[in-house]
């Protein structure tokens, strides 16, 4: 069984559609309503946490419910690094790591990870586990290119047999 995990699913743009398809899964999401808008599937395990390299807590930032009013795209906005102007809101949120989720799910393997951090997604690639669990495919938002982490993941997972291409928005590394 294809197996994924997904860092930042909000509500809308996510994997959990795989699962009609069979795969089992995982979805990670900090901000509580949003992962509560998401249709519930058998096959899929949902935490309410902020991936981060220790567990505890952590002040996120993210978009007022005015910014997510005048566009819906703000409501997947939240993040503990960006510094985007239109995340005025400030959440105290539980953080959980790789291997935690990992030892909490029961997932061996992954078949496609999804990150989508608003700008702290190369550090979690750059902290993720890899000797545990290798992914077989990794999507990651790789826009802000003010955060020079992404720059570093990126040669990280070519260094560990990734090949990698990058469109205006995201990274895509497949194990060769």
């Amino acid at each position: 069984m294809k197996t994924f995990l997904e860092v930042g699913s909000c509500y809308f743009d996510t994997l959990n559609y795989l699962s009609d398809y069979g795969w089992r899964g995982v979805i990670v999401e900090p901000i509580k309503k949003h992962l509560n808008k998401l249709e519930q599937k058998p096959n899929v395990h949902y935490i309410n946490a902020g991936v981060d390299v220790v567990n505890g807590t952590r002040e996120i930032k993210m978009a007022s419910d005015e910014w997510v009013e005048r566009d819906s795209d703000f409501a997947g906005m939240s993040s503990f690094v960006s510094e985007n102007p239109t995340l005025t809101e400030r959440l105290l949120v539980n953080t959980i790591t790789f291997e935690d989720i990992f030892n909490l799910t029961g997932i061996t393997q992954i078949d496609y990870l999804k990150i989508d951090a608003e700008g702290y997604d190369g550090y979690l690639l750059l902290n993720y586990p890899y000797h545990i669990i290798k992914p077989k495919f990794i999507q990651f938002e790789s826009k802000h290119k003010n955060v020079g982490s992404n720059t570093e993941a990126l040669d990280m997972l070519k260094s560990i047999g990734y090949h990698c291409e990058t469109d205006a928005d995201n990274s895509y590394c497949t194990l060769l």
